[in-house]
């Protein structure tokens, strides 16, 4: 954990010293925007490409999509950069799709729930969600043959997502491990439709091939007082059943918990660990 904070000081005083108004701009990505006829509405997404050397050849790049992008893009360019000019880190430079937010609670869950974080359901409460497939089609008919065309990739491919969007990027590698080669979950929201995804999970993962995958998941288990959840429980028994399971069936998985950040806090140590622990030399 000490350094990723020490990179968050370095990366605090690098961009103190960006050029103040009136000098040049340094800008990092592009915006853009698609129709979804999947999902019946415009998403916007924000690309950053890796910068070409002068005389430097033209390459092919990894393409790793970040959900919930507008939150996370600067400092997850910032970490791709990072690492891909790290001698202790295999991760190549990337192209960075930040897809932006409509409506994260519809996108991200596979099963429409009234539940509470603690599984109770209280009067009024009215399910919501359950969009994941949809989404998961948006991504990979829609956005992924958009983005190809934009930059150059080289059909590798990552899915990195926080709480629901970290639940949404295990489901996918549960429903469709094909579709990418690295999954970043982290503190993915297990207790969603009463842990809902452990249950599917118990069932199907030992008719699953994940050869050639990589997951990482991460937990923040730091306790809050009067706090009552479901997730603690929840991410033990994905730690002791599930993630073994798939690794028997040659999934490459890394699990790890903080004990210092909860979950609004762990989403940023969680990817910088995630890109070190996955890529480390």
């Amino acid at each position: 954990m000490k350094s990723f904070y020490i990179v968050l000081l370095i990366t605090i005083a690098w961009t103190s010293s960006l050029p103040v108004q009136g000098q040049d701009s340094i800008n990092i990505g592009t915006r853009h925007s698609l129709f979804s006829n999947i999902l019946n509405e415009e998403r916007m997404y924000w690309i950053y490409e890796p910068e070409k050397q002068p005389g430097e050849e033209e390459k092919d790049y990894p393409v790793l999509y970040l959900l919930d992008g507008d939150v996370f893009f600067h400092s997850v360019v910032g970490f791709t950069r990072f690492f891909a000019s790290s001698r202790v880190s295999s991760l190549p430079p990337c192209v960075i799709v930040a897809v932006l937010n409509t409506d994260r609670t519809r996108d991200f869950t596979p099963t429409s729930s009234a539940a509470r974080r603690d599984g109770s359901i209280q009067p009024g409460d009215t399910p919501k969600g359950g969009g994941m497939k949809a989404f998961y089609r948006f991504l990979t008919e829609e956005l992924r043959p958009e983005i190809e065309k934009k930059v150059s990739a080289n059909g590798r491919n990552f899915l990195v997502g926080h709480s629901y969007a970290g639940l949404f990027t295990l489901q996918v590698l549960l429903d469709y491990p094909e579709s990418f080669d690295t999954f970043i979950a982290i503190d993915p929201s297990l207790w969603w439709d009463r842990g809902v995804f452990l249950k599917q999970a118990e069932k199907e993962v030992g008719q699953k091939d994940f050869s050639g995958k990589q997951l990482y998941v991460a937990f923040a288990t730091r306790q809050r007082p009067n706090v009552k959840l479901d997730q603690f429980a929840l991410a033990d028994s994905l730690g002791e059943r599930i993630i073994p399971e798939m690794k028997s069936q040659h999934l490459r998985a890394i699990y790890k918990k903080f004990p210092d950040e909860v979950h609004g806090t762990i989403a940023l140590p969680g990817m910088f660990d995630g890109l070190k622990s996955l890529f480390m030399r």
